[in-house]
């Protein structure tokens, strides 16, 4: 039968804990803040759960520290914002449904438009609550997913100014490679800008007052500042994902779990499913309650490592639904119970995201999101 550790204060603690620390989130808030003249306004990315760090702390902590924007992606997230308390204005960068317009004017969301029948609905839903609904416009200058083709904003913007109860108070795009140093994707990025800012220059001739005009990513917007115009919107570097050079951002979440069982296992004994781990030697292993379920990827079978005790397990066999199995044959007195962080740690002694994401062969994007917000258990605040 399974027990609760007697040093976890909690059941929920047994399986997987996730720490958010709100001082890194503001060290990382302060730092990209320090880069940008006081004229350019920070569009705090909160969208998808803060990229699994919480959307509504994550909220509070950015808002706190002079946000201008809360950006997320769909209505629901701008709804939970609003009844949390939250007043800043939020973007809606997913747009919406025509369906959801009175919602978003009813909640005073700010929705980025890409087409005309949301704009349609808007406008209707304006004259039946006479209210405003404030939209930005978005252009596809080469990302090719959502935003106005290029090659036709100058008709859409010209319907756009004729529907009644509509403001049109932004103006923006987004880059597709701007986190990138190849030689052909730089020159893409540049080709990028230099679409947007003429777009910009014709619509300001039109529309001299027009508020915010915003293009700049992470990326863009602590490299490339030339792309900042008034308005940024980082996501990825506030929590911690991004690698730049004189510039001290900060993981700010640490994903851990406790050791449920430990056994020895005899040299050339096959471990876990489909026989993908022979030990070559008397082995003690020991099994963590977080498997892919969890988020932590069967891509890291025979490949990721744990923290346990300040030491590095390696993953042995394939990570199960519920199960991982770690080699600490090397780290004196392992006990049941024992914390195993699967990222995160302090100084030397720490997972990074760049690791698993590396391990896996993917982005830290979704190292953050998957392992942080599928399935988060118990998350907790500190700072």
């Amino acid at each position: 039968p399974r027990s609760t550790p007697s040093n976890s204060s909690a059941a929920s603690d047994v399986y997987k804990r996730q720490t958010i620390d709100r001082q890194v989130l503001r060290n990382n808030f302060r730092e990209i803040k320090r880069l940008l003249p006081p004229s350019v306004s920070v569009g705090a990315v909160v969208k998808s759960q803060a990229y699994g760090h919480g959307m509504v702390e994550c909220a509070r902590v950015f808002a706190q520290e002079g946000a201008r924007f809360l950006v997320v992606s769909l209505i629901d997230e701008g709804i939970t914002l609003r009844e949390s308390g939250l007043e800043e204005p939020v973007l809606l960068m997913g747009g919406i449904w025509p369906q959801e317009a009175q919602d978003c004017i009813r909640y005073g969301l700010t929705p980025v438009i890409s087409g005309l029948q949301p704009l349609k609905a808007l406008s209707r839903a304006a004259t039946e609550l006479n209210q405003e609904a404030r939209v930005h416009i978005k252009v596809d200058t080469g990302m090719g997913r959502l935003g106005v083709p290029m090659e036709e904003w100058r008709e859409f913007l010209n319907e756009a100014l004729s529907y009644p109860g509509v403001v049109l108070e932004g103006l923006m795009s987004h880059f597709s490679v701007a986190d990138s140093p190849e030689n052909s994707d730089v020159a893409y990025t540049m080709q990028q800008m230099e679409v947007f800012k003429a777009i910009v220059e014709e619509v300001r001739k039109k529309l001299p007052h027009l508020k915010w005009i915003h293009l700049a990513n992470s990326a863009a917007t602590l490299q490339l500042p030339q792309t900042h115009w008034n308005l940024v919107r980082p996501g990825l570097g506030l929590y911690g994902g991004l690698r730049i050079p004189q510039i001290n951002l900060q993981e700010a979440m640490e994903v851990s779990s406790r050791i449920l069982h430990i056994k020895r296992v005899p040299g050339g004994r096959f471990l876990s499913y489909g026989r993908a781990f022979r030990t070559n030697r008397e082995t003690l292993v020991a099994v963590v309650p977080v498997g892919y379920a969890l988020g932590y990827l069967r891509s890291l079978s025979n490949r990721g490592e744990m923290l346990v005790r300040g030491e590095r397990a390696p993953v042995i066999g394939r990570v199960c639904m519920d199960l991982t199995l770690l080699d600490v044959t090397h780290i004196p007195q392992v006990e049941l119970g024992d914390p195993v962080i699967l990222m995160g740690g302090k100084g030397k002694q720490r997972i990074t995201v760049f690791e698993v994401a590396q391990w896996v062969d993917t982005i830290t994007y979704e190292v953050f999101c998957i392992l942080g917000g599928s399935h988060p258990g118990q998350r907790e605040y500190v700072n």
